[in-house]
């Protein structure tokens, strides 16, 4: 996508900080850095709609069945648990701005050990 820029977390390198918290702490240093989507192929809307008397009418019991197994997707869960995204507004700036990013995220992971403990 080109209205945001995205990228894997590699907790790994942050001594093991957890996602959420390595998102806090660059927030915290003026970077609106977002965990992004959820698996939307888990969203409960999904489901009621398969159970919907609707679609049990237009659908047999085996096609939604076979729709549910096509529909795990455990590389997606994944993106979904390490992803984490800037959104466009930040990607507007100039090379300063992007700059300040990668000192921001520079100083986390400097700090990640700390920042586990807090």
């Amino acid at each position: 996508a080109y209205h945001i820029y995205m990228m894997r977390y590699d907790a790994e390198a942050f001594a093991e900080l957890p996602r959420a918290r390595f998102i806090q702490a660059v927030r915290a240093e003026g970077i609106p850095l977002s965990p992004g989507y959820g698996p939307l192929n888990r969203d409960p809307f999904l489901e009621n709609t398969l159970n919907s008397r609707t679609y049990r009418v237009i659908y047999t019991e085996q096609e939604i069945a076979r729709w549910r197994e096509r529909n795990h997707c455990p590389a997606n869960d994944r993106l979904c648990q390490e992803g984490v995204w800037l959104g466009q507004t930040v990607l507007l700036g100039d090379k300063r701005d992007m700059e300040d990013i990668a000192t921001a995220i520079r100083k986390v992971q400097r700090h990640a050990e700390a920042l586990k403990k807090a």
